[in-house]
C-alpha cells in the first residue's frame, strides 16, 4: 500500500513538471570532472545530468560516479543507470537520503526513459570503505566506475 502511494505520488508530480521540463547545464559540482562521452551513451549522460541538477538543491554533493553495466557498456535499453552520489557534510540516514534520491529519479525516468539508482555515499565513508557497510561494493565503484 505505501509503495502505491508512494508512485502514485511520484506520477502526480512528474506530470506537473512534464510541462516545464527544459534540461539544463551539466551541473559540476566541486571536484567534479566533466562527463566523458566516450564512457557514456549520450541518453544515460542526458539522465545523469538531469539528475545531478533535481538534487543539487537538496544536497551537497561532492562527485558522482557511474557504474555497473551502463558505465561497463554492456547495458540492454532498459538496464538501470547505477549512480554512486558522493555527499559531504553531515550523515543523514541512509535509507531516508534514498528513498528521496529514488524519488526523484522516478520523475527523471518518466522524462528520460531511464531509470536512475542513486547510492548515497558519504564522502568519509568513500575516503575510508572498510568504514562502509559493504566495503567491497565499495572498491568495485572506485575501479570499474566512471567519475562525473
Amino acid at each position: 500500500m505505501v509503495l502505491i502511494a508512494y508512485h502514485t505520488r511520484s506520477l502526480i508530480r512528474a506530470a506537473a513538471r512534464r510541462a516545464t521540463y527544459e534540461p539544463k547545464t551539466a551541473f559540476y559540482g566541486e571536484g567534479m570532472l566533466p562527463m566523458n562521452s566516450n564512457h557514456i551513451d549520450p541518453d544515460t549522460e542526458r539522465a545523469i545530468r538531469y539528475f545531478l541538477n533535481l538534487i543539487a538543491d537538496r544536497y551537497d554533493i561532492t562527485g558522482a560516479i557511474l557504474y555497473g553495466s551502463r558505465a561497463r557498456r554492456t547495458h540492454r535499453a532498459d538496464s538501470d543507470a547505477d549512480v554512486a552520489v558522493l555527499l559531504k557534510g553531515e550523515h543523514q540516514r541512509f535509507l531516508t537520503t534514498k528513498l528521496e534520491m529514488a524519488d526523484i529519479a522516478f520523475d527523471v525516468l518518466l522524462q528520460t526513459g531511464i531509470l536512475i539508482s542513486p547510492l548515497p555515499i558519504w564522502l568519509d565513508e568513500w575516503e575510508h570503505p572498510e568504514t562502509y557497510s559493504n566495503p567491497l561494493l565499495l572498491h568495485n565503484i572506485n575501479r570499474e566506475g566512471v567519475r562525473l
